[in-house]
């Protein structure tokens, strides 16, 4: 699956507004339908939970495992991290992610 960046503050207050969040492992995946036509990533973890080694390393992981998921919507996916989820293998990553009821 392809994604575009999803890079504006108020498609994120967007997706936190969002009723149905996902969380395990301390990692949130709030997932939401658009109608732009395109699927649209986000990922967000703090500098006050991990370095910079970490954070990029979780956000290299997201995106891989996003990559591999298939849906027919056109969905927006924002990711949230915390200390503990900057450990995460990408399994289990990939096994949070496909435990959300729309992918």
């Amino acid at each position: 699956m392809k994604f575009t960046a999803l890079n504006k503050k108020s498609h994120f207050e967007n997706l936190r507004k969002e009723e149905f969040c996902f969380a395990d492992k301390g990692v949130k995946v709030f997932v939401k339908e658009n109608s732009v036509g395109t699927n649209r990533l986000g990922i967000s973890i703090s500098s006050k939970h991990a370095n910079a080694v970490n954070r990029n390393r979780f956000k290299r992981r997201i995106k891989e495992a996003v990559g591999g998921l298939e849906t027919e919507l056109d969905i927006d996916i924002l990711v949230e991290g915390n200390a503990e989820s900057s450990h995460l293998k990408l399994v289990e990553i990939q096994n949070i992610l496909t435990r959300h009821p729309l992918l």
